[in-house]
């Protein structure tokens, strides 16, 4: 079973910190050159101000719609390293099968502002370095360890959204669902 699977089924099993431990265990046993540094990497974040945006979001939308579920992803990080932050999206209704994500694609809520992501420069620029340098094609060898990388990150910032809820209450309780941009992973915190 790859390690893509196991992260999957971790997240579907809402075990986010298993999925969490076993990147991390894979990242510090192979030689991850810049990447060493990504099983330290914690968002930095207020959790009490992020727990407020959330609940600003659900509040703004609930005002047009009844709001049944949020999605919470984390932008196209690998590519977009100089500036990582994470977008809210509001839903009229919600799926609880697992396996189906299409529905994230149609939203009903209106643009809202982007929150930036903290205490990550580090990861930042190990990202950095593997584009700009075009490590991918100087050390092919190097690639299994950028793609476990992608998938710590999205774990990690799943794991991020998921104990900022547990820091609060949420104004509506409402399913909440946590990835990053073009990940199938979706971390899933259900009241």
């Amino acid at each position: 079973m790859s390690l893509w699977q196991s992260v999957y089924d971790s997240f579907e099993q809402q075990n986010i910190i298993g999925a969490v431990a076993l990147l991390q265990m894979f990242v510090e046993t192979h030689d991850a050159e810049r990447f060493a540094c990504l099983p330290d990497t914690r968002f930095a974040n207020s959790q009490s101000e992020v727990l407020s945006e959330i609940n600003r979001f659900i509040d703004a939308n609930q005002t047009s719609f009844n709001v049944e579920a949020i999605y919470i992803e984390m932008n196209g990080f690998d590519i977009n390293y100089d500036r990582w932050y994470f977008d809210l999206f509001a839903y009229s209704s919600y799926s609880p099968d697992f396996n189906d994500i299409e529905w994230l694609c149609d939203w009903q809520s209106a643009d809202w502002p982007e929150v930036e992501l903290v205490g990550t420069k580090a990861a930042q620029e190990a990202f950095a370095w593997y584009h700009e340098e075009k490590i991918w094609k100087s050390q092919p060898d190097l690639k299994p360890v950028y793609e476990e990388s992608m998938l710590l990150i999205v774990a990690r910032f799943a794991a991020f959204i998921g104990s900022v809820l547990s820091s609060g209450k949420l104004t509506k309780p409402i399913p909440v669902l946590v990835s990053a941009h073009g990940f199938e992973s979706v971390a899933r915190y259900v009241p």
